[in-house]
């Protein structure tokens, strides 16, 4: 499972068996499961099944790098990645982030500078992937209050370390066609 900047999380890999092994069974077809709907949704599918061993990882682009698998028993060691492209990456043009601060501390609030201010709903922090055995148990989506301005955005950190560890994170913006900039890297500290 990876969480996208939109909120969304994407489901990759997998197979409708548990040994780890049988490529046959893998399953390709990724899923996509909206929060706000509590739905899922059947998306497009990978080349490769991706099993034991495998990653899926949040590029700061909004792809998914989904790679490996093996490594178990008789697995065959896949050797290859390739790049999914979720859905919101053909709605239109990306909104552009110009300049964003390298750190904030919990509490404060930050600039953001875009020329697409007046188009953005939703300013969110997503950490950096740390995926292993086909989970990353590491990750955090935290959506932030913002402010628009006239070519910025006025945000607010998150308050505590509690609501976002201490870390590197990355800080996308998401239109009001639900597609995400490309992000920006924002360290958290106190």
């Amino acid at each position: 499972l990876t969480v996208l900047p939109d909120g969304n999380v994407l489901a990759t890999g997998g197979q409708t068996k548990t040994d780890g092994i049988d490529e046959a069974t893998g399953v390709l077809p990724a899923e996509m499961w909206n929060p706000d709907t509590n739905t899922w949704t059947t998306m497009a599918s990978s080349h490769r099944p991706r099993l034991y061993h495998s990653s899926a990882v949040l590029l700061p682009d909004g792809r998914v790098l989904l790679a490996g698998g093996g490594a178990y028993g008789q697995a065959k060691n896949e050797k290859s990645g390739e790049l999914y492209s979720p859905p919101y990456l053909f709605n239109g043009s990306r909104p552009t982030i110009t300049n964003a601060p390298a750190g904030a501390t919990y509490g404060s609030s930050f600039n953001v500078t875009t020329p697409d201010a007046a188009s953005i709903r939703s300013v969110n922090l997503v950490s950096l992937g740390a995926d292993t055995h086909q989970s990353d148990m590491d990750q955090h989506f935290v959506p932030l209050s913002f402010t628009a301005n006239s070519g910025s955005l006025t945000v607010q950190a998150p308050a505590a370390a509690a609501l976002a560890p201490p870390g590197t994170y990355m800080l996308f913006i998401v239109d009001d066609k639900g597609v995400p900039s490309v992000a920006s890297t924002v360290g958290m500290s106190r």
